[in-house]
């Protein structure tokens, strides 16, 4: 039992070293809020399972994903998919809160990942400055994309389903 324990305790110490974690500790985003949007953005040290090496993504990059958003959402989210019984999200996207986070892809992409809700639910008053957000179902009040900064090109829109 005791050399499991010292097994999973090097392992961790191990895993958090390897985000480069081990010098700085995550306190906060940093909120970024604008009268076109509230948002969320995680640094680089942030704990999370987002693949590849992360960054820290700056406020002109978030500037940068959130032009494409307003402009390329309505395309890429043209099949409605989970939206007949909740908001249809390129009409709604003043409505919700976003969670940046940046990391480098195989190929050498930056590629931010962007996870979105609903702003009207207040189950996520404070936390969602200090925690990504994950929520089963709930149809299209919960989604997330991705924006290849160096493409500028969005993809990979997910929205939930329904239980």
């Amino acid at each position: 039992m005791t050399k499991a324990l010292i097994i999973l305790t090097s392992i961790l110490l191990t895993t958090i070293n390897s985000f480069g974690q081990a010098d700085t500790i995550f306190k906060k985003a940093d909120h970024y809020k604008t009268n076109k949007f509230d948002i969320a953005i995680f640094p680089a040290n942030y704990i999370d399972f987002i693949p590849g090496q992360r960054f820290s993504p700056t406020r002109q990059e978030i500037e940068k994903a959130e032009i494409a958003l307003n402009n390329n959402l309505k395309i890429l989210n043209k099949q409605l998919v989970n939206q007949s019984s909740s908001p249809i999200i390129h009409k709604n996207l003043h409505k919700y809160k976003r969670q940046y986070f940046g990391y480098i892809d195989k190929k050498g992409n930056r590629i931010l990942l962007i996870n979105c809700f609903w702003s009207e639910d207040k189950d996520y008053t404070d936390r969602w400055l200090t925690d990504r957000i994950i929520v089963l179902d709930g149809g299209s009040y919960y989604w997330n994309v991705k924006f290849n900064l160096d493409k500028n090109k969005l993809f990979d829109l997910g929205i939930n389903g329904y239980a």
